[in-house]
Parts: C-alpha cells; sequence; structure tokens
C-alpha cells in the first residue's frame, strides 16, 4: 500500500539490523519527526550500540489497526546517551501484515510447565510474543492458571499463563497457551527471538 500513515495512527515502529558484529538486532523506537524524505526515531539502550551505516533494514510500523511492514534504508545514527537516533529513509509503500503485532514462528526450546506443585518439563512447538504451545510428554489435566519457564539462552523467561486447549496435530501432542501480564520488556525479547528465528528460516530458504 501508498505510504500514508501519520503520527496519530502508529504507536511505535520497530527496526530490524544488523550491529557492528552483523548480529541480527530489533529494536523498539518512537518517531521523532516523520517526513516526505526522512523518519527519524529514537530508541533507549543500557549499552550504546555500535551500528553499520547505511544499510538495508526491515521496518514496522505498529498501529491500533495492525502492523505494516517494509524495507528501507537506515542512512545514519547518533548516539546520545542514553538515547540512539535512526535516521530512515521514508519508504514509498508499506504492506499490510496481521491485524496483531504477535506473529508466531516455530522453534524447539526447553521450557518447564508448573501448576499446583507440580513441575513437568516440555519443549516448545512455536511461540508469538502473545502465546506459546509446548509439546508435552503425556496428557494431563491442567488448570486454568499455570506458569511457563522459558529456558531462553543465555536468559530465561517466566511467565504467567492461560490454557487454552489441547491438540494432536501431526500426531504431536502439543498445549496452547496464552501469557498474562507479560511485562512489555519480556515481550520486546520474544518478539526479537522471534524475528531472529523468521530470519534464520528465510536465510536457510535462500541456500
Amino acid at each position: 500500500m501508498k505510504f500514508n500513515l501519520n503520527l496519530d495512527n502508529i504507536n511505535y515502529i520497530k527496526i530490524v539490523y544488523r550491529d557492528a558484529q552483523d548480529t541480527t538486532c530489533c529494536s523498539k523506537a518512537a518517531i521523532k519527526h516523520m517526513g516526505e524524505r526522512e523518519i527519524l526515531a529514537c530508541a533507549k539502550f543500557e549499552d550504546m550500540p555500535v551500528i553499520k551505516t547505511p544499510q538495508e533494514v526491515t521496518l514496522s510500523f505498529v498501529c491500533d489497526n495492525g502492523l505494516y511492514r517494509t524495507n528501507t534504508t537506515l542512512k545514519y545514527v547518533n548516539n546520545n546517551d542514553p538515547y540512539t537516533y535512526f535516521a530512515l529513509q521514508t519508504p514509498e509503500g508499506l504492506e499490510y501484515q496481521q491485524n496483531r503485532e504477535y506473529f508466531r514462528v516455530h522453534m524447539e526450546e526447553d521450557a518447564l510447565l508448573s501448576f499446583e506443585g507440580k513441575v513437568i518439563p516440555a519443549k516448545t512447538h512455536d511461540i508469538s510474543a502473545n502465546g506459546v504451545r509446548l509439546i508435552l510428554p503425556e496428557k494431563m489435566k491442567i488448570p486454568e492458571d499455570v506458569i511457563i519457564d522459558l529456558l531462553f539462552q543465555p536468559k530465561s523467561i517466566k511467565a504467567k499463563a492461560k490454557f487454552v486447549r489441547y491438540d494432536n496435530e501431526d500426531e504431536i501432542l502439543k498445549a496452547s497457551f496464552y501469557f498474562v501480564g507479560l511485562p512489555e520488556s519480556e515481550v520486546d525479547a520474544i518478539s526479537q527471538i522471534c524475528i531472529k528465528k523468521q530470519l534464520e528460516y528465510k536465510r536457510s530458504s535462500l541456500m
């Protein structure tokens, strides 16, 4: 679609870029200025990033009515501790991605499911910042409220969740959950993990 968003209907943007070590990173940023040629956005960092410029980046606009994504050029960055300012070329068009920010990716990682004093080892099957499907060793009675530990490396995430349903798709027993009251920092952490995994899949498909 033609670029016609404005500051009134954009909540924030996400920029997927490569740092100086060529590691894929994702930053959530606020738009400070948006013109016909350039977007200036600002993100806060505990440690100032070193970012190669210019480079092609993926830019997402998170709006009330959904998520819009495009590719554009990161022209330069300016570090002013603790803020980094991103100067981006204003894209000519956008693609509507979905009616919600959270997309789901297949990912098999260790996890723990806890309820009523029990701790059950599990594996993630797929995950988004909104919820997760776990592969369980056997079918069991799961209460509505549970705790899920996502044993990501180097940092695990503990989340309150609600049980939704079982499914036995592809003869694999899976249980679906959605997260409850997940702090925004943890939502962003899971979103970044999902984006990195999605990029890995795309790169593998091109090889």
